[in-house]
């Protein structure tokens, strides 16, 4: 690319074009007028001497010369933001940021409530917009649209066989498994056999964001064919339907024993042994070198490991 003949301010543009695949979408993301986004699409087609978007029945896709342009542009744009972005000094006391937390529903009740009133005293002029796990937690942090990860290291949960070599990853502790039922379920005591397990109708966390089918991020969780009665968007809902009927849930036995406190469950050790699950801290390696970002997840590694 000749640098002298490009204006690097097309790079925004473009990138907005790359995901939207819609000029007046695009153009809202920037916050320009769609007769500006069009004038921009036109100059970076007549550069890139490609169509780069084309119409295709009543949509738009990329072309092949587009669609390898997508992470290119997009990791480009994220790091001259990082560079730009990064102080050589960071004074928690008076910077203003936002940062975007993907949090596990057992990590928002045990961690987060230590990390947001060391924030609140120590850095009053920081934001955090904590989210619900999803299919797309991972791309998120790979396109720079979340800051950190805090969760299950479940290779399974995500469809893959390893992380990618762009993300970082601190080990923080082991998660156990717990089964949890209505205080006075009709057939289930003080523990339960695998027989019964199987057998119960399952109430199930379907996370919002999951284009898998239903059976498949069961299969894929739980190794096992359970009969799945209902599903929540979240964990943290589940105890409290459980009351008075025969259904049954999985939980993280953290989860599961604080709000056992609140709604009328037992839980019990699950009746076989699952695949050992463990807490992570993940982001992305451009994140490395910027002083609030680093400061931001040595709060959660330490609360995380406090407790």
């Amino acid at each position: 690319m000749q640098l002298n003949r490009f204006d690097l301010n097309l790079l925004i543009a473009l990138d907005a074009l790359l995901h939207e695949k819609n000029v007046t979408r695009a153009a809202e993301r920037v916050f320009v007028s769609q007769p500006a986004m069009s004038a921009a699409l036109q100059k970076l087609r007549e550069y890139f001497n490609d169509q780069l978007l084309v119409r295709v029945g009543r949509d738009m896709e990329l072309t092949p010369r587009g669609l390898s342009l997508v992470e290119p542009v997009r990791e480009a744009l994220l790091r001259i933001q990082a560079t730009l972005g990064t102080q050589p000094s960071f004074d928690p006391g008076t910077v203003r940021r936002t940062f975007t937390l993907i949090v596990s529903a057992d990590a928002v009740l045990r961690v987060m409530p230590t990390v947001f009133r060391r924030i609140t005293k120590e850095a009053p002029g920081i934001q955090c917009h904590v989210e619900h796990f999803s299919e797309t937690t991972l791309s998120r942090l790979e396109y720079g649209d979340a800051d950190l990860y805090l969760g299950l290291n479940s290779l399974r949960l995500f469809g893959l066989r390893a992380f990618p070599e762009t993300l970082r990853i601190i080990d923080l502790r082991a998660v156990r498994w717990v089964a949890a039922v209505s205080r006075d379920h009709p057939t289930v005591e003080d523990t339960i056999t695998e027989e019964q397990y199987l057998a119960l109708p399952h109430i199930f966390g379907w996370p919002s964001g999951h284009t898998l089918p239903l059976e498949e991020l069961v299969r894929r969780l739980t190794n096992a064919d359970i009969d799945v009665r209902a599903t929540t968007q979240g964990l943290l809902e589940i105890p409290f339907l459980l009351e008075g009927t025969e259904l049954i849930a999985t939980l993280p036995e953290h989860l599961a024993s604080m709000l056992a406190k609140l709604a009328p469950i037992k839980i019990m050790p699950l009746p076989f042994n699952t695949p050992e699950t463990r807490e992570v801290v993940i982001w992305h390696k451009r994140n490395e070198p910027d002083p609030g970002h680093a400061w931001l997840r040595e709060i959660i590694i330490e609360a995380a490991r406090e407790i």
